[in-house]
């Protein structure tokens, strides 16, 4: 899958990472256009239907305004109080800032009052207003509206008329106090469903979504986590079990696939081990035949030679080497022979503390004669063994044998057992041989137990003492481990399982 990330020019991460970003914005466009679109078809409504609110109900203003005047001018009229008219007019005009020009005149058009002053004004309207007796509306510009209103008697009769010319917004104007009325309102609207849509799409969809990213993204990487949240009941729901089903699949594959490929290194070193026991057969069964008949004979004529020489006779001491030789060469055979034919052992019950000041015994000379401290403290209480006490005992002097080829004089050697438990439980007791030598090099230390490897220098071992000692002790049902540091010595650790777990 990296590949093909880098195939592709994209990072695996950042592709991975990267699609909840450009998911959450394409949720965003697909649920803010539509939203924004919808709110601003309403706000252009809205903005219309104000706009036409806002004159109407400057018309209407200025219609009450209108008749509020004729009744003023009125009623000073019936009075004859042209100077009430005239200071009524001025400070009409004045004081509204809608009315730009009032002009109230008599029946005969004779002007009574007119603020701001004119010299020739338009009378055909109020002549018109005179004549029929009714209001007259005129809208001349976008932005003056005039009214001419009859002024009349208590009677009925027409006195005069009266002109009212009123500055009303203009459109634009208009449009734009709508527009700053109505559109913070909307803008509001629309960034608190923002908001709600963003906060809605982020906890129900974009952090699911993460959790599973993330989740894919360390199981390609081979770092599974925690399961995903599955309590939902939509698709997420689905997806998220069907995630987690799948990552218990693949982990139990992955563990069987470990299993196997243990069980497979297991059984190739097992086959190697048999070829090169195979070829050791062979061998052994050749050297048997090539080399025992003339070792034999060697051996007794020396044998013969030395009993029929004199004591101080000068030759015993070459015929004496030459009798060790031939029986070494005999012993190398013997252990060649045992090591790849093997028998099964014989069981009995084995009480280790017995056996251990024994093999101390046969030990403490050949320690004392290359100057190493044996140590072997007496064990205590112990549970007996189901073992052959001549492979035990065989096991257990090999490892001695080897720890004082490998420490050199003034070292110690040490053996001490002591009751063990596995991980599994079972109970038995575990012997530990520890030398002060120079330890097992850590390009050997893996393969210590294979068939020819050895530490010794060239003729001093077959390399095959511990591959005996590893097969002795799994036919008890035990195991045989090794700690080793250059320079610091080693440790090996036999343990086997007590007489009641091996029955």
């Amino acid at each position: 899958m990296r590949a093909l990330a880098r195939g592709s020019g994209t990072d695996y991460h950042g592709r991975v990472r990267g699609f909840p970003m450009g998911l959450r914005f394409r949720l965003f466009l697909l649920v803010i256009l539509p939203t924004a679109l919808v709110l601003g078809s309403y706000g252009v409504m809205r903005i219309r239907v104000e706009t036409r609110q806002a004159a109407e109900a400057e018309r209407r203003q200025s219609a009450v305004t209108a008749r509020a005047v004729q009744i003023a001018i009125e009623h000073d009229l019936r009075d004859r109080q042209i100077a009430d008219i005239q200071s009524l007019v001025s400070e009409l005009v004045m004081s509204h800032a809608q009315i730009e020009r009032i002009l109230v005149v008599d029946r005969a058009l004779r002007p009574l009052a007119a603020q701001p002053p004119q010299t020739a004004p338009r009378l055909d309207r109020l002549r018109e207003v005179l004549a029929t007796g009714q209001v007259r509306h005129d809208v001349e510009q976008p932005n003056i509206t005039r009214y001419a209103l009859p002024l009349r008697a208590p009677r009925g009769g027409v006195l005069g008329a009266v002109e009212i010319a009123f500055t009303t917004s203009l459109p634009e104007e208009s449009l734009i106090r709508t527009i700053w009325d109505v559109g913070p309102r909307i803008a509001v609207i629309v960034l608190f469903v923002t908001a709600l849509t963003l906060l809605a799409i982020h906890l129900d969809l974009i952090r699911p979504l993460g959790r599973l990213t993330a989740s894919i993204q360390a199981v390609g990487e081979g770092r599974p986590g925690p399961p995903l949240p599955a309590s939902r009941r939509d698709e997420l729901g689905i997806v998220a079990r069907s995630f987690n089903r799948m990552v218990e699949q693949l982990q139990a594959a992955r563990s069987g696939l470990v299993d196997e490929t243990e069980r497979a290194l297991e059984l190739e070193k097992q086959l190697r081990r048999v070829e090169t026991l195979a070829v050791a057969g062979k061998l052994t069964s050749a050297l048997a035949h090539e080399v025992g008949t003339p070792l034999n004979i060697i051996s007794g004529r020396a044998e013969i030679a030395l009993r029929a020489l004199p004591p101080d006779h000068p030759a015993r001491g070459e015929l004496t080497v030459i009798a060790a030789q031939a029986e070494r060469i005999a012993s190398t055979i013997r252990s060649v022979l045992d090591s790849v034919r093997g028998h099964k052992p014989e069981m009995q019950r084995v009480e280790l503390p017995r056996l251990l000041p024994q093999l101390g015994g046969l030990m403490g000379h050949e320690a004392r004669r290359r100057r190493i401290v044996l140590e072997a403290p007496p064990p205590g209480d112990l549970p007996p063994l189901l073992a052959d006490p001549g492979q035990l005992q065989q096991v257990l002097l090999n490892l001695l044998t080897n720890a004082l080829d490998a420490t050199p004089a003034g070292g110690r050697v040490r053996i001490e057992a002591r009751e063990s438990r596995q991980i599994d439980g079972r109970a038995g007791v575990a012997v530990t041989v520890s030398d002060s030598g120079a330890g097992i090099p850590a390009e050997i230390l893996g393969r210590i137990f294979d068939p020819f490897v050895t530490t010794k220098p060239a003729g001093q071992g077959t390399g095959l003492g511990l591959a005996i000692c590893r097969d002795i002790v799994r036919d008890h049902g035990g195991t045989i481990d090794v700690q080793s540091q250059e320079g610091r010595g080693t440790t090996f650790e036999v343990w086997l399982p007590a007489a009641e777990e091996a029955r």
